[in-house]
């Protein structure tokens, strides 16, 4: 027999739609899914979007009154994952002393999301096929089954296909979920957008009737100076601390939290080297001038004046390396030639700021 879907409310909070969070492909992939009700699958690094993404196409799909279930499979532990996703029966275990829905029925009518479905336990994934090709399931500890119309796409930071080779993740759950697949791009990918990704998440989080905060100039440098390696989900948590710190006032780099609110600054590793077939790291200006000249300064010191290899480090070319020098009038012990103009700092090149070269003087030209 099959059981009839009753209204269920265990659904977890639901995150709030965010289409100006997305990049301009995402938005596309975002329209066509929406037509469909085929499962999807949506890969991205932790944080960069993926939940907004999915919330977006539920919103804009024939379901979207219904409800959007998200659930984290990397944060329900193996032993209770069954009856947490599909329920349980009255008598399944000890203590059971009434059945239980569990999310997939709590997303009947709607979109079950299960995020990090590469964490599923392989034990389950049979299960979840079924109710993929078949749309039924059946609750622990009951022999009736249970019909659920709910859309289900997935997400994951990991690769499928690996875990698939590796017997981690079924080939016939993972063909069933990677025919309408979707990468969402990372956010140092979109940092020509970085201000109005900062301007929507600043908005997102104001306060009902209270203005949204703003960058300046120069805060926003910063922020575009730094890797993000947390993504969308760092750069809200950034800007939430940001507009606490700076208690209305337009957000400025000292409102940032460690590490942004320091100038930035190299590392004593080698230059990286295009010999290893990566590409070269784009160079982005800091926050100022300052901070740009004493960044130069680094990398020709850890480079022993080698304006080549100081130049690969910041991600320049070499020519726009000499060009920053000719500016602020930086030069080595040794380096030759003049220029009466005064730098960005007032100081004419006859009085430079000398750079240090350990086991003697070298001039910059030396490479």
């Amino acid at each position: 027999m099959r059981n009839p879907i009753r209204p269920a409310a265990r659904a977890r909070p639901e995150p709030v739609s965010s289409p100006g969070l997305l990049a301009p492909e995402s938005l596309r992939f975002a329209a066509q899914a929406a037509g469909h009700a085929h499962p999807v699958l949506l890969l991205g690094e932790t944080g960069c979007g993926k939940t907004h993404l999915a919330r977006v196409i539920h919103d804009s799909s024939p379901r979207a009154a219904g409800p959007f279930v998200r659930v984290n499979c990397a944060a329900i532990p193996e032993s209770l994952f069954e009856r947490e996703l599909f329920g349980h029966a009255r008598g399944a275990f000890t203590g059971a002393h009434e059945a239980s829905a569990g999310f997939l029925e709590a997303a009947h009518g709607g979109t079950l999301f299960l995020d990090e479905i590469g964490e599923l336990p392989l034990s389950l994934q049979p299960k979840l096929l079924t109710v993929l090709e078949e749309g039924a399931f059946r609750r622990l500890g009951s022999t009736r089954e249970t019909v659920v119309d709910a859309r289900v796409m997935v997400a994951t930071h990991r690769d499928l296909a690996e875990l698939v080779r590796a017997g981690a993740f079924r080939q016939d759950l993972y063909f069933r979920c990677c025919a309408f697949q979707h990468r969402v791009p990372a956010l140092r990918e979109r940092l020509d957008r970085l201000d109005e990704l900062a301007a929507g998440l600043m908005e997102r989080n104001a306060p009902a009737g209270v203005p949204s905060a703003s960058l300046t100039d120069d805060a926003l440098r910063r922020l575009r100076a730094h890797a993000w390696p947390g993504n969308l989900r760092e750069l809200e948590n950034v800007l939430r601390y940001a507009t606490v710190v700076a208690e209305g006032a337009p957000v400025e780099p000292r409102h940032l939290p460690e590490p942004l609110c320091r100038p930035p600054s190299l590392a004593a590793s080698p230059s990286p080297s295009p010999a290893n077939g990566e590409p070269a790291p784009r160079y982005r200006p800091p926050a100022t001038q300052a901070e740009e000249c004493e960044l130069i300064r680094q990398a020709l010191r850890l480079e022993g004046g080698n304006r080549t290899r100081a130049a690969r480090r910041l991600g320049m070319s070499r020519s726009a390396l000499w060009m920053k020098l000719r500016i602020y009038a930086l030069r080595l012990d040794g380096d030759a030639g003049e220029d009466e103009r005064p730098n960005v700092f007032g100081q004419r090149a006859n009085t430079p700021l000398v750079l240090p070269i350990h086991g003697g003087k070298r001039a910059v030209g030396d490479d």
